[in-house]
Protein backbone atom coordinates (compact mmCIF):
# COMPACT_ATOMS: atom_id res chain seq x y z
CA UNK A 1 0.00 0.00 0.00
CA UNK A 2 0.77 3.32 -0.85
CA UNK A 3 2.21 6.00 1.76
CA UNK A 4 0.07 9.20 1.99
CA UNK A 5 1.76 12.14 0.76
CA UNK A 6 2.45 14.62 3.16
CA UNK A 7 1.16 18.46 2.98
CA UNK A 8 4.51 19.29 1.62
CA UNK A 9 4.43 17.20 -0.64
CA UNK A 10 0.91 18.13 -1.94
CA UNK A 11 1.88 21.27 -2.62
CA UNK A 12 5.34 20.89 -3.98
CA UNK A 13 3.31 21.64 -7.34
CA UNK A 14 1.91 24.91 -9.52
CA UNK A 15 -1.02 23.08 -10.28
CA UNK A 16 -2.23 22.16 -6.67
CA UNK A 17 -0.76 25.46 -5.42
CA UNK A 18 -3.14 26.70 -8.05
CA UNK A 19 -6.02 24.45 -7.09
CA UNK A 20 -5.29 25.45 -2.77
CA UNK A 21 -5.52 29.34 -4.23
CA UNK A 22 -8.66 28.95 -5.76
CA UNK A 23 -9.99 27.05 -2.51
CA UNK A 24 -8.93 29.56 -0.12
CA UNK A 25 -12.39 30.96 0.18
CA UNK A 26 -14.69 28.72 -1.65
CA UNK A 27 -15.68 25.43 -2.01
CA UNK A 28 -16.26 24.39 -5.58
CA UNK A 29 -16.60 21.04 -7.55
CA UNK A 30 -13.86 19.86 -10.34
CA UNK A 31 -15.91 22.02 -13.10
CA UNK A 32 -15.94 24.96 -11.11
CA UNK A 33 -12.31 24.56 -10.64
CA UNK A 34 -11.09 23.76 -13.86
CA UNK A 35 -13.14 26.94 -15.24
CA UNK A 36 -11.21 29.16 -12.96
CA UNK A 37 -7.68 27.50 -13.68
CA UNK A 38 -8.51 27.11 -17.43
CA UNK A 39 -5.46 25.66 -18.93
CA UNK A 40 -5.55 22.23 -16.70
CA UNK A 41 -7.58 19.07 -18.30
CA UNK A 42 -10.26 17.57 -15.93
CA UNK A 43 -8.88 13.93 -16.00
CA UNK A 44 -5.63 15.54 -14.57
CA UNK A 45 -7.17 17.97 -12.43
CA UNK A 46 -8.80 15.01 -10.59
CA UNK A 47 -5.29 13.21 -10.17
CA UNK A 48 -3.94 16.49 -8.73
CA UNK A 49 -7.19 17.00 -6.35
CA UNK A 50 -7.05 13.02 -4.82
CA UNK A 51 -3.58 14.06 -4.08
CA UNK A 52 -4.38 17.18 -2.08
CA UNK A 53 -7.86 15.24 -0.61
CA UNK A 54 -5.22 12.24 0.48
CA UNK A 55 -2.68 14.75 2.09
CA UNK A 56 -5.62 16.42 3.99
CA UNK A 57 -4.91 19.39 2.04
CA UNK A 58 -8.29 19.76 0.68
CA UNK A 59 -11.83 17.82 2.03
CA UNK A 60 -14.95 17.07 0.39
CA UNK A 61 -17.76 19.49 1.81
CA UNK A 62 -20.45 18.46 0.28
CA UNK A 63 -21.73 15.35 -2.19
CA UNK A 64 -24.92 15.87 -4.66
CA UNK A 65 -26.12 13.16 -6.59
CA UNK A 66 -26.82 13.85 -10.19
CA UNK A 67 -27.86 11.74 -12.60
CA UNK A 68 -26.72 8.56 -10.86
CA UNK A 69 -22.78 10.17 -10.20
CA UNK A 70 -22.19 11.85 -7.48
CA UNK A 71 -20.54 15.46 -7.79
CA UNK A 72 -18.41 16.41 -4.83
CA UNK A 73 -17.16 20.21 -3.80
CA UNK A 74 -14.25 20.48 -2.18
CA UNK A 75 -13.33 22.91 0.59
CA UNK A 76 -9.90 23.90 1.51
CA UNK A 77 -8.21 22.67 5.05
CA UNK A 78 -7.10 26.18 6.33
CA UNK A 79 -4.68 24.61 9.10
CA UNK A 80 -3.15 22.67 6.36
CA UNK A 81 -2.20 25.23 3.87
CA UNK A 82 0.95 26.86 6.94
CA UNK A 83 4.16 25.20 7.28
CA UNK A 84 4.51 24.31 10.32
CA UNK A 85 8.08 23.07 11.45
CA UNK A 86 6.97 20.38 13.99
CA UNK A 87 4.35 19.05 12.38
CA UNK A 88 5.54 18.99 8.56
CA UNK A 89 9.32 18.68 9.11
CA UNK A 90 10.27 19.48 5.77
CA UNK A 91 13.83 19.04 4.63
CA UNK A 92 15.91 21.99 2.93
CA UNK A 93 14.63 20.59 -0.89
CA UNK A 94 11.06 20.91 0.01
CA UNK A 95 11.39 24.26 1.84
CA UNK A 96 12.84 25.30 -1.57
CA UNK A 97 10.20 23.40 -3.58
CA UNK A 98 7.58 25.43 -1.65
CA UNK A 99 8.96 28.85 -2.01
CA UNK A 100 9.34 27.96 -6.20
CA UNK A 101 5.95 26.94 -6.50
CA UNK A 102 4.56 29.78 -4.18
CA UNK A 103 6.84 32.37 -6.41
CA UNK A 104 5.42 30.38 -9.53
CA UNK A 105 1.64 31.12 -8.66
CA UNK A 106 2.71 35.20 -7.71
CA UNK A 107 4.96 34.93 -11.57
CA UNK A 108 1.61 33.97 -12.72
CA UNK A 109 -0.59 36.00 -11.27
CA UNK A 110 1.78 39.20 -12.01
CA UNK A 111 1.73 37.53 -16.14
CA UNK A 112 -2.15 37.89 -15.88
CA UNK A 113 -2.16 41.13 -14.69
CA UNK A 114 0.37 43.16 -16.93
CA UNK A 115 -1.55 40.90 -19.93
CA UNK A 116 -5.08 42.36 -18.84
CA UNK A 117 -4.37 46.19 -17.15
CA UNK A 118 -3.91 49.38 -18.38
CA UNK A 119 -0.50 49.98 -17.96
CA UNK A 120 1.54 51.38 -16.51
CA UNK A 121 -1.15 50.68 -13.51
CA UNK A 122 -2.86 53.34 -11.61
CA UNK A 123 -1.09 54.36 -8.24
CA UNK A 124 -1.79 51.72 -5.46
CA UNK A 125 -3.01 49.12 -7.88
CA UNK A 126 0.31 46.63 -7.41
CA UNK A 127 2.69 46.50 -4.28
CA UNK A 128 6.04 45.32 -4.68
CA UNK A 129 8.98 45.50 -1.46
CA UNK A 130 11.57 43.60 -0.77
CA UNK A 131 13.64 44.92 1.91
CA UNK A 132 16.30 44.11 4.14
CA UNK A 133 15.63 44.62 7.90
CA UNK A 134 17.29 44.24 11.19
CA UNK A 135 14.99 42.85 13.68
CA UNK A 136 15.12 41.18 17.40
CA UNK A 137 13.56 37.84 17.19
CA UNK A 138 10.75 39.60 19.51
CA UNK A 139 10.28 41.87 16.41
CA UNK A 140 10.11 39.49 13.66
CA UNK A 141 7.36 37.03 16.00
CA UNK A 142 5.56 40.18 16.40
CA UNK A 143 5.69 40.96 12.53
CA UNK A 144 4.96 37.63 11.46
CA UNK A 145 1.81 37.06 13.91
CA UNK A 146 0.61 40.54 13.19
CA UNK A 147 0.22 39.58 9.14
CA UNK A 148 -0.61 35.94 9.69
CA UNK A 149 -3.73 37.47 11.76
CA UNK A 150 -4.66 39.71 8.98
CA UNK A 151 -4.21 37.10 6.21
CA UNK A 152 -6.38 34.47 8.43
CA UNK A 153 -8.78 37.06 9.35
CA UNK A 154 -12.34 35.57 8.60
CA UNK A 155 -13.26 39.07 7.42
CA UNK A 156 -11.13 38.95 4.86
CA UNK A 157 -11.94 36.44 2.87
CA UNK A 158 -15.58 37.29 1.67
CA UNK A 159 -16.32 39.42 -1.38
CA UNK A 160 -17.93 42.93 -0.35
CA UNK A 161 -18.64 46.28 -1.43
CA UNK A 162 -15.53 48.55 -2.04
CA UNK A 163 -13.44 45.23 -1.58
CA UNK A 164 -11.27 43.63 -4.69
CA UNK A 165 -9.66 40.32 -4.64
CA UNK A 166 -6.18 40.50 -4.01
CA UNK A 167 -3.05 38.08 -3.86
CA UNK A 168 -0.70 39.28 -0.93
CA UNK A 169 2.21 36.74 0.22
CA UNK A 170 4.70 37.30 3.42
CA UNK A 171 8.05 35.23 3.35
CA UNK A 172 10.56 36.14 5.79
CA UNK A 173 13.82 34.71 5.97
CA UNK A 174 16.96 35.63 8.18
CA UNK A 175 20.16 36.27 6.31
CA UNK A 176 23.48 34.16 6.77
CA UNK A 177 26.82 35.34 7.33
CA UNK A 178 28.29 38.73 8.15
CA UNK A 179 25.62 41.09 6.49
CA UNK A 180 23.14 38.92 9.42
CA UNK A 181 24.88 39.86 12.37
CA UNK A 182 24.11 43.73 12.72
CA UNK A 183 28.06 44.31 13.19
CA UNK A 184 29.72 45.53 10.65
Amino acid sequence: MLKPPTRTDALLHPVRIRIVMALQDNSLNAAQIASLLGDVPLTTLYRHLNVLLASGTIAVSKETPIHGAVEREFRLVESATYLDAERDKPTGAEILGLVNALTDVVRDRFSRYVAAAPMPPPTGEISLLVKSVYLTDAQHDALRRYMMELIRSPENWKPSEGRRRRLVGFFAVPETGEESSGHG
